[in-house]
């Protein structure tokens, strides 16, 4: 009986809860728009997820596939580009050296002025064949000697494994590869490399038993290799055409089949690249999403109960909010900001508002300061852009001097170069008086004077009103070389030089009545030049873009010429003078 009334009780007690809670479920309007909530927003979301899932993680996947192949395809193309270029150098300098009627180089160390010629003749027709990122170029005898520069090591080259290896090679062969060089004078610290090393086939001379070093500089070719092994998590096998291992990513795991493995080929010297990525680490970005798009899915329904429940008018008002400031931004308003609350997700919404747009103002600062800066920059890389003409030419002139004349008059032109040298090395301000800048051009002309005798006339009318007006540096003697290197023969003719004030800027004018030159060469002067053009007139084109960058594209150079009549060349530029900040502003 008694067992009988606690079951009953019990049951009393189990029909009360359901009743309550079947009353709270039905009877609260809160609890069914929480309900609802739910159930609309559980169906679409969990539709929603799958289908972003699949679309996501097939988008992704092929994206990291396209990256991977991109970075791969980028590595065999600068490979190739590599490999083709030192292929092309050495056989146009091996070439040249197999031919008897070619050679002009009769004795290993020079001993003779004849001898020094010879070889600063050979050493620039090696440098000729440079390129941006050709390291060095040299022609090493049996001996040891080596033509090509003055920055090479022999004896740490000759203790290097690659070049012990390469020293075995047969003539008609060539050995290439990477390593990283030490055997620089001025290297701090090894550098990667490519190399190709390729015996001379000659049996003349010096020549007999030679070999041809061709160093490019392999960073580019490093940065993919690095790219691949880093983000890509990829290992990396390099193989020649003889199937020996170039490059090998330095890896603690076994090769397995379930790598996923590309190999591209190139076809042209028959190389192959090997790029192995773990099965694991190339999918692992599907497991991401997937765990992602459940976590979101998670905090999107409890978001749905949130919003059913409790924050629906303050949502709407906050939105409102967020609408109106992003609008007033749309229309220029950068200092909207909207006062922060709430640490919910529009709250973040908010933090992540103000935060793009103090950002954007920011970038636009920013972007204001890179022009800034790139505008200096440029003006920097055309100051930088040494014409090596005059140290040549005067550094062999003092030689010859030194042979012929006294110690006095090779140090007259010691003197006078340094004078010049000095203004050529000095970066510090980018515009200069311009009486600077002609006593620049009276010291350049002292050293053609010594070098060329009194063959030629200089007359100079500057009022004395224009001399304290800011010019760019070296503006004149890229002028004045290129009368003496392409207008007059040995150093004779005459120069005027005139420079006048035309009220709101200066006008110089600079006349020879050298052999002058046509229409076009004189508009081509004027014109870009590649970095490896050997066209004259690069000094002239620096000069007015310089005057440019400077002042504006309504300045600069005009030139006007005839054949056998001379040429005239006229400066324009605006008048200024120096102030306390000018060289922060230049």
């Amino acid at each position: 009986m008694r067992k009988q009334l606690g079951l009953n009780r019990m049951f009393e007690v189990i029909k009360n809860i359901t009743t309550k809670l079947k009353n709270q479920l039905y009877g609260s309007f809160r609890t069914k728009l929480m309900l609802f909530f739910i159930v609309v927003a559980l169906i679409p979301l969990l539709l929603f997820g799958y289908l972003s899932y699949q679309k996501s993680t097939t988008i992704v996947n092929k994206q990291f596939n396209d990256y991977e192949n991109f970075a791969v395809s980028q590595l065999e193309k600068q490979l190739e580009n590599t490999i083709n270029q030192m292929f092309v150098v050495s056989n146009d300098i091996h070439q040249y050296l197999s031919d008897p009627t070619l050679i002009v180089i009769k004795e290993e160390i020079p001993r003779t002025y004849e001898g020094f010629i010879e070889k600063k003749n050979f050493e620039r027709f090696l440098e000729a064949h440079k390129t941006f990122n050709t390291k060095g170029i040299y022609l090493i005898t049996n001996s040891g000697y080596y033509y090509g520069g003055n920055h090479l090591n022999s004896q740490k080259l000759f203790q290097m494994p690659f070049w012990k290896e390469a020293s075995k090679i047969k003539q008609g062969d060539r050995w290439i590869g990477f390593y990283k060089a030490n055997h620089y004078e001025s290297s701090k610290a090894p550098e990667q490399m490519i190399g190709l090393v390729l015996p001379i086939q000659s049996q003349y001379g010096i020549l007999k038993g030679s070999k041809l070093l061709i160093e490019t500089n392999a960073e580019e070719i490093f940065s993919y290799i690095t790219y691949l092994e880093r983000d890509v998590h990829a290992f990396i096998t390099i193989y020649n055409e003889k199937n020996k291992v170039l490059y090998r990513t330095k890896a603690n795991r076994e090769r397995l089949s379930s790598d996923v493995v590309r190999v591209k080929n190139i076809n042209a010297f028959g190389w192959k690249i090997e790029v192995r990525v773990p099965e694991k680490l190339f999918y692992q970005s599907s497991d991401v999403i997937f765990n992602y798009t459940m976590l979101g899915i998670f905090f999107l329904i409890i978001l749905a109960i949130i919003l059913a429940m409790v924050f629906s008018a303050p949502l709407a008002k906050r939105i409102r909010k967020l609408k109106e400031s992003m609008e007033l931004v749309s229309v220029g308003e950068l200092q909207t900001q909207i006062p922060v609350k709430e640490n919910d997700e529009i709250g973040k919404l908010t933090i992540s508002f103000n935060q793009m747009v103090q950002q954007i103002k920011e970038l636009i600062d920013e972007i204001g300061e890179t022009e800034r800066l790139k505008r200096k920059a440029e003006l920097r890389a055309f100051h930088y852009q040494i014409n090596p003409h005059l140290l040549f030419n005067t550094l062999n002139s003092i030689q010859w001097k030194a042979r012929l004349s006294n110690a006095k008059e090779v140090q007259q032109m010691i003197y006078h170069l340094t004078e010049v040298l000095h203004e050529n090395l000095n970066f510090s301000d980018e515009l200069i008086p311009l009486k600077k800048e002609l006593d620049t051009i009276r010291h350049y002309l002292k050293v053609q004077e010594i070098r060329f005798g009194h063959m030629f006339d200089y007359h100079e009318q500057v009022s004395a009103d224009c001399t304290d007006y800011l010019i760019p540096r070296l503006s004149l003697q890229p002028l004045f070389e290129n009368i003496f290197f392409h207008a007059f023969e040995d150093g004779k003719g005459v120069m005027e030089l005139t420079i006048e004030d035309r009220s709101d800027y200066l006008e110089l004018t600079l006349s020879d009545n050298g052999k002058g030159m046509s229409e076009q060469t004189a508009l081509d002067l004027l014109k870009d030049h590649l970095p490896n053009d050997k066209a004259r007139g690069i000094g002239v084109y620096n000069v007015d873009q310089r005057l440019k960058l400077h002042f504006g594209n309504q300045y600069g150079l005009i030139i006007e010429s005839k054949l056998k009549q001379g040429t005239t060349i006229k400066m324009h530029w605006p008048k200024r003078r120096m102030t306390n900040d000018q060289s922060h502003s230049s």
